[in-house]
């Protein structure tokens, strides 16, 4: 149940009618916006839309229970009525249409692709279905929340008083637990945990179960369809036999266990990273190691080359595990211990940053402008001056020449 494994299954997707079982979504999506000791109160809508071969507790219009006898009474004896009533009183428009849109919301949120909600109670209707695989998604879920997973687990529930009748009125002799698995033993498993029955013409016997074994390990089963009450529960009890007489949850890593040891490019003391596992990884698996080990491969992937530094708890790589083409899980790799960089690798890629470092490279290149520029000035200079003098040579030349004729 944990890892929503599938183990075996046959027409899985296969559009069924879910009848009774149709209840697990309604506890699911009341639990989740209702308190166990609201009051709800029976309009003659939630009692006179259940068809009269329907099971019902008896409830009367106008009577008001608190939403954990409602809910004692819709699991575990499956009183139609008492959904109806636990519907409107949950819907924000009071309405049995509001909660189902309540249902198809969940629905879609968890992925039920297959499924589709058109009454709270399991009655039948066209566009109302789901099929074993959506349910047992369904149930996985509900049985997350603990109120619901003691509920369906129980056979005994109380009639309460009520604004109308003291416990000792009500006449329903004729209810009582209708999961008759939750009675059962096996060499397998070592309590059925629950969960829900269903029944009618169309659907014909439904059960969705669930049971642990003294491992801790807990599995659902989903029968639909069944044709009467042997193959119903006995089916049940051979799907559940079947995985826990097959399977285990096995352990495939520890954390902090070793897995290799690699060089590291300037590592201090040309120091390895040893690889260790940063968490445990558990599956439910075949307890055949044949079989288990012919479906099974484990996939390594190291962050290779390695290069100090290396801090300790640093991700360098991962194991994916492989089953039956699937992938199952990751576990991530770690370094148990931290690498440090030798002194003169420090320095070398000190100088490397330097010089590939951008503002390293424009001073560098705005320099060398400068430079090239002050030669460029300095060249312009000289032929100015150059000029200059050659100027003032000659008009010297020619005074002295007007000077030396005025002399003769």
């Amino acid at each position: 149940m944990e890892t929503g494994q599938v183990l075996a299954e046959k027409n899985a997707d296969e559009r069924r009618s879910p009848a009774s079982t149709t209840k697990i979504m309604t506890a699911l999506v009341a639990l989740e916006n209702a308190n166990l000791d609201d009051e709800m109160t029976a309009s003659e809508n939630a009692i006179n839309s259940v068809p009269y071969d329907y099971v019902t507790a008896g409830i009367k219009v106008g009577e008001t229970l608190k939403f954990k006898d409602l809910l004692d009474l819709m699991m575990i004896t499956s009183a139609n009525e008492a959904s109806n009533v636990i519907a409107e009183n949950v819907a924000k428009d009071g309405t049995l249409q509001g909660f189902t849109e309540l249902m198809n919301l969940k629905a879609a949120a968890l992925g039920l692709d297959g499924t589709h909600f058109t009454n709270s109670s399991g009655k039948e209707e066209e566009d109302h279905y789901t099929t074993a695989r959506d349910l047992a998604k369904l149930s996985r879920e509900a049985m997350k929340l603990d109120t619901f997973r003691e509920v369906v687990g129980r056979t005994e529930f109380t009639l309460p008083d009520t604004n109308l009748r003291k416990s000792s009125e009500w006449k329903a002799g004729h209810l009582t637990y209708t999961n008759e698995l939750l009675r059962s033993h096996s060499r397998y498993y070592s309590k059925v945990t629950g969960i829900k029955t269903g029944y009618t013409d169309l659907a014909g016997l439904c059960l969705v179960a669930s049971a642990v074994n003294p491992d801790g390990l807990e599995l659902i089963s989903v029968v639909l369809g069944a044709e009467d009450k042997t193959h119903q529960f006995e089916d049940s009890q051979k799907l559940l036999e079947y995985g826990f007489k097959n399977f285990s949850y096995q352990q495939l890593t520890k954390k902090g266990e070793y897995v290799s040891r690699f060089e590291v490019a300037d590592a201090v003391d040309g120091k390895k990273v040893e690889i260790i596992t940063n968490n445990d990884f558990s599956h439910i698996l075949p307890l055949d190691e044949e079989v288990r080990n012919q479906k099974l491969k484990v996939i390594k992937t190291f962050n290779e080359p390695f290069i100090a530094p290396i801090e300790q708890g640093q991700t360098v790589g991962k194991i994916e595990y492989i089953y039956d083409g699937k992938s199952i899980g990751v576990v991530e790799l770690v370094s148990k211990e931290a690498i440090e960089k030798t002194t003169i690798a420090i320095l070398r890629d000190k100088y490397k940053e330097i010089i590939n470092d951008e503002r390293f490279i424009f001073g560098v290149k705005a320099a060398g402008l400068a430079i090239v520029a002050i030669f460029i000035l300095g060249f312009i200079l000289r032929l100015i001056n150059r000029k200059r003098r050659r100027r003032f040579n000659y008009y010297s030349s020619r005074k002295n020449n007007y000077r030396f004729r005025d002399y003769r």
